[in-house]
């Protein structure tokens, strides 16, 4: 758009001028079609950048009918500075089509460039019809090939952002198995020891062994909401305890500061969430104060909402944009991404999206554990 709206500025005036100031100037009714006719190539260019196809297609026929008019002192319209919009049109097309469409652009400029040497012009000899054949051949090749290193650059990073965000997904979810492994190894580990006892307390103390078995099929139950498929993780690797809702509460305590104001609510019946629902929980709120902080320069508010409904708990964290954007901060969007993936693999739906006003909203809905009780009941 910027070169276009260049070529308008500094091209335009310049045809208009050696049409108009030339020895054998063009009639008026002439002058008048090449302006008109001009103008509406400068303004295809335009067009090109939403419409390549239409904008090259209109442009090749204007480009036609100036090759068949006269321009000034024997001079076809057609090699005038306002013509080189055209190579915009052909550009646009390699740019924003595959390749097939790239070629047939440039076949057209090629073949467009055939007629224009070959049509007859007092102002040109043989040798000049060759040079100008070669020359015109050239700016059609080149804006051609600018284009298609456009697309193909275009190409290569959309590949590598595929690649970025595969990668960002594939480490959550290792994380995430981390975190599922903790869950299990915890109840695994309680049930082994409860089943001991049951087996061992069978005959003795009937009443302690059924208590056992009873809190060994508890936390199996616990266990298998957490998990979410085959885990393989580094045993090497630290470990953390699954959080439960209070550390919202603790993780807003620790964002406030001078320069932040944070404010925690919560609202209904509080129920019950799976270990793979608070990991997810704990670990959104976490990243979106994060990124309100790290996005925005102070002062700024952060506000935290909880909202416990019959079926989900939905939290919602605002902020609202601070002083402006902060300038030294470039997010990649991983953190979202894994934010996403981790709230996804625990059932629940997560939006992020500008407010209404300044600022930035997360939306996060997971499931409630104690829903189908609750619906029982």
């Amino acid at each position: 758009m910027l070169l276009a709206a260049v070529l308008v500025v500094v091209l335009l005036p310049a045809t208009l001028l050696a049409l108009v100031q030339s020895e054998e100037p063009v009639d008026a009714p002439i002058l008048v079609v090449l302006t008109v006719l001009f103008a509406l190539l400068h303004g295809l260019s335009f067009v090109a950048v939403r419409r390549p196809l239409i904008a090259l297609g209109t442009a090749s026929i204007v480009m036609l009918a100036l090759a068949l008019l006269p321009g000034s002192d024997g001079v076809p319209a057609v090699m005038f500075p306002s013509s080189f919009a055209y190579l915009l049109c052909t550009s646009q097309v390699a740019i924003q089509r595959d390749r097939r469409f790239g070629i047939g652009a440039l076949v057209i400029g090629v073949a467009g460039a055939v007629i224009i040497a070959a049509i007859p012009s007092p102002a040109f000899d043989v040798q000049m019809r060759i040079g100008l054949l070669v020359g015109l051949i050239a700016l059609v090749c080149a804006a051609w090939a600018v284009g298609t290193l456009q697309r193909l650059r275009r190409q290569q990073t959309a590949e590598h952002e595929r690649t970025r965000v595969q990668e960002a997904i594939v480490a959550e979810r290792l994380r995430i198995n981390r975190d599922l492994h903790d869950v299990v190894a915890h109840a695994m580990t309680v049930m082994i020891a409860q089943a001991e006892v049951g087996r061992a307390y069978v005959r003795d103390d009937p009443d302690s062994s059924a208590h056992a078995m009873t809190v060994v099929a508890d936390t199996g139950r616990e266990a298998l909401r957490g998990m979410r498929g085959i885990i393989g993780v580094d045993e090497d690797a630290p470990r953390e305890p699954v959080p439960d809702v209070d550390t919202v509460a603790a993780d807003v305590d620790g964002v406030r500061s001078i320069d932040t104001v944070a404010q925690h609510a919560e609202e209904g019946e509080r129920g019950r969430l799976d270990p793979a629902a608070r990991i997810a929980l704990r670990h959104a709120v976490r990243e979106a104060l994060t990124n309100a902080i790290r996005h925005t320069l102070p002062p700024r508010r952060i506000d935290v909402h909880l909202q416990w409904e019959p079926q989900e708990v939905v939290a919602t964290v605002h902020d609202d944009g601070g002083a402006g954007p902060a300038t030294d901060a470039r997010g990649t969007g991983i953190g979202l991404i894994g934010m996403a993936e981790r709230v996804r693999s625990a059932g629940g739906t997560m939006t992020a999206s500008a407010a209404e006003g300044p600022g930035w909203t997360v939306r996060v809905a997971l499931p409630r554990a104690d829903a189908a009780t609750k619906e029982e009941s």
